[in-house]
């Protein structure tokens, strides 16, 4: 049986270069990589000591139709979130993508200074196999 966590499985990639790989843990959740920059690594969060950003815990909400994924520990509220938009209108190509955005709770405004991290909050579409296996992720 297909869950819904399944059409967010793969290899990911903005306009900037940024890559997540998300790979399935369970018919619920997903452990996220976020790569960044032409060398494409990890970002380091200097808030959750030095944790560089693999392997990050991520689950299933809204429905099926967005994953959120825990920047910090589990709970603290800082998240990132992506929601699938099959074949997406703002897309010229139409392809399936990822829109991404940043939460955290009101009270930690400290973190403002860490979303840089993880922006551009640009759409991200899905790398073909031949991309990965050439070369990414």
């Amino acid at each position: 049986m297909i869950s819904d966590i399944d059409k967010f499985i793969g290899t990911w990639e903005n306009d900037a270069g940024n890559l997540l790989v998300i790979k399935k843990s369970t018919d619920l959740s997903a452990l996220v990589s976020f790569f960044t920059g032409p060398n494409a690594l990890p970002a380091i969060r200097s808030y959750y000591e030095n944790k560089p950003s693999i392997g990050m815990y991520s689950y299933l909400t809204d429905c099926g139709a967005t994953i959120e994924v825990d920047l910090w520990e589990r709970g603290k509220g800082f998240s990132l979130h992506l929601t699938y938009e099959h074949a997406y209108e703002l897309d010229k190509a139409y392809r399936d993508s990822l829109v991404p955005a940043l939460s955290r709770y009101e009270e930690d405004s400290y973190l403002d200074q860490y979303y840089q991290l993880f922006e551009p909050l640009n759409l991200y579409t899905k790398k073909d196999a031949e991309q990965v296996a050439a070369g990414g992720p």
